[in-house]
């Protein structure tokens, strides 16, 4: 080190500890006011992914052991603002990407539904086509005689992800754990880890990057299929859950059922049945931190949305069965919507709005079909729940307050739900705080 350097280092030094001495000794930071920063981000293209086809556990006779495979193809509906390549079917996961700035249902929707017709299996299956969450609740798990439950978890990411899951059971909770390979889906049949346990609730979460995860049912009397259900809505526990559309379809066969689930504390839940047929019904029940709780709903004929409030979060869904198709649906909470873009499947289809709020709304909107546009405006009371047959390729819908929506599914072979929730990924204009 030259003299220069040497001289400056040691007047750097002495600097710095006459600083030291001079700042007071009841001040231990010196105090920055901070300074807030806006910056335009473009978000990441907008991806979703559709689950895939039914899954056959144990083969088409069941007595493979061990045998785990999604069969035959799900129909693939999607709506874009982009001029998108997208294959009509699928069998496995099928992921769906589009670039833009100004992210919603717009910009991308799709939907996945199949007919079941397999020897130990028949009905309809549904569901929306979801972003990549990284963690979840279904309250849903069935087991033992005549009740298969089966979770589909797909890693679209280009990196391994680990895949952890519990099986709550009262008191008991199994934790499993998993790795999914990039671009890879893992079909887990529940009835592996729990046995013969007749309900359960079950918690996801991802290691890494989001996944795509949906809960399969079959159900079954002997060699006979009574149904199959798809449930692709994952959701949080809350304090204030809506149900919907809870149609009775099987009135003198058997009743939907409503199951609660108090995940961190004991809670005091009022449930309200909303219907524009008869008259609002409401009951009041208490669990404690753990406990899963199914009530049987003897309700008359008529469409109903159920509304959970709860003094702590919750989760819920619902199983609803029919008769005539003979088949069921698990039904999650609905997500609430500003507006909604959205596929319409190729199967006799039910438009489900829901008012949610204490204020009358107004929905407007348009259904898209080769033979023109047609034109919806209706007003929902507070708490009303409304069914419109639609026919179309697409619909588009909007609200002076938030709603929420799905669609009703009804064929001669089966009867399902899908249940949407708005598309995006952060961006545009952020506010960063520097302190």
């Amino acid at each position: 080190m030259n003299a220069l350097a040497k001289g400056l280092s040691a007047t750097v030094a002495l600097l710095l500890v006459g600083a030291a001495y001079l700042v007071p000794s009841n001040q231990s930071e010196i105090s920055v006011s901070p300074d807030e920063y806006s910056i335009d981000v473009n978000p990441l293209p907008l991806s979703i992914a559709c689950s895939g086809s039914f899954v056959e556990v144990a083969g088409r006779s069941g007595v493979e052991v061990g045998k785990i495979e999604q069969v035959d193809s799900a129909r693939v509906r999607y709506q874009s603002t982009e001029e998108l390549e997208v294959p009509s079917s699928t069998t496995g996961y099928l992921p769906i990407s589009a670039p833009g700035e100004e992210q919603s249902t717009k910009l991308l929707s799709a939907i996945q539904y199949q007919n079941v017709d397999r020897p130990r299996a028949s009905g309809l299956l549904a569901g929306y086509c979801e972003q990549p969450v990284t963690n979840g609740w279904f309250v849903s798990g069935d087991g033992g005689a005549g009740k298969e439950t089966v979770l589909i978890a797909a890693n679209p990411n280009t990196v391994d992800t680990q895949l952890l899951v519990e099986i709550h059971l009262g008191d008991t909770v199994i934790t499993e754990r998993f790795v999914i390979g990039p671009q890879r889906e893992q079909l887990i049949s529940l009835a592996a880890l729990v046995g013969v346990e007749p309900s359960y609730a079950i918690y996801f979460e991802s290691g890494g990057a989001g996944l795509v995860v949906a809960i399969q049912h079959r159900y079954s009397d002997g060699l006979n299929s009574l149904g199959v259900s798809l449930d692709t809505a994952v959701r949080q526990a809350d304090t204030n859950l809506w149900i919907a559309p809870v149609e009775i379809l099987a009135e003198g066969y058997e009743s939907p059922r409503l199951r609660l689930f108090a995940p961190t504390a004991g809670a005091t839940v009022l449930v309200t049945y909303h219907s524009s047929s008869t008259r609002t019904l409401s009951q009041q029940v208490s669990l404690k931190s753990g406990e899963l709780l199914e009530l049987e709903l003897e309700l008359a004929s008529g469409t109903y949305a159920i509304e959970v409030e709860s003094d702590v979060p919750v989760a819920a869904s619902v199983l609803n069965p029919s008769l005539a198709p003979l088949d069921y649906q698990w039904l999650s909470p609905l997500e609430s919507l500003s507006e909604l873009y959205l596929p319409i499947p190729g199967v006799p289809t039910e438009l489900a709005l829901l008012n949610p709020t204490s204020n009358t709304i107004r929905v407007t909107g348009q259904v898209f079909s080769q033979a023109g546009v047609e034109e919806i405006q209706l007003q929902l009371s507070p708490n009303q729940i409304q069914l419109l047959p639609i026919v179309g390729n697409r619909l588009a819908l909007s609200a002076d307050l938030n709603f929420m929506a799905a669609l009703q599914l009804k064929t001669a072979s089966g009867y399902a739900v899908i249940n949407p929730s708005e598309n995006s990924n952060p961006g545009q204009s952020l506010s960063v705080l520097i302190r």
